[in-house]
């Protein structure tokens, strides 16, 4: 693994559980056993490392989403929560787009604009995988598909929080549970 790979990978550990700005160039090159100025070779700012981090993360996203293949929506919704609950599950990780929105108001420009690319790409994921669950029949018609997707993306980063405040790892399924409840057909 090259040096910029293994710096984005100590970054992206780093920032899920400190914060975007609780970790420095000097933490990641610790980690990695080289010196801080090697890392201004592949990015010449916290900015910069903060664009690839927010980058890779569309990146995983995408690819994620891929790798699901034709499962059925349902199963592609259970699965959403379920990497949500292994971040919690994971030293009570929290998701990296919540962690950007903490340190949100201290971020650059080019940084907010890429945040929230990636969150719409997500919300536009999870509102075809909600309408396509509609269409199967699994959640019932008349779903305020915008708004439901909201809820889902809130209801996944507020869990991921409130587990790691009480040690409640399986919250984020829990709370699938009963959003399942409130949206199937009755």
């Amino acid at each position: 693994m090259d040096t910029k790979t293994q710096a984005i990978k100590s970054a992206k550990a780093q920032l899920q559980l400190k914060g975007f700005n609780g970790f420095s160039f000097q933490d990641i090159a610790d980690d990695l056993g080289i010196r801080k100025a090697s890392l201004h070779y592949y990015f010449s700012s916290k900015e910069d490392l903060g664009l690839a981090l927010i980058s890779d993360y569309e990146d995983a996203f995408l690819q994620w989403t891929l790798s699901l293949g034709e499962v059925k929506a349902l199963t592609k919704l259970e699965r959403f929560f379920d990497m949500f609950q292994d971040m919690s599950s994971d030293k009570m990780k929290v998701c990296p787009t919540g962690v950007f929105c903490i340190d949100y108001n201290t971020l650059g420009t080019k940084m907010k604009t890429a945040l929230l690319e990636l969150h719409k790409g997500q919300k536009e994921w999870i509102e075809q995988v909600l309408r396509e669950c509609v269409s199967d029949g699994d959640l019932r018609k008349g779903l305020k598909i915008p708004e439901v997707a909201n809820l889902i993306l809130s209801m996944v980063q507020g869990s991921l929080q409130i587990a790691r405040l009480t040690g409640s790892q399986q919250l984020v399924k829990n709370n699938y549970h009963s959003l399942l409840m409130m949206c199937r057909n009755r």
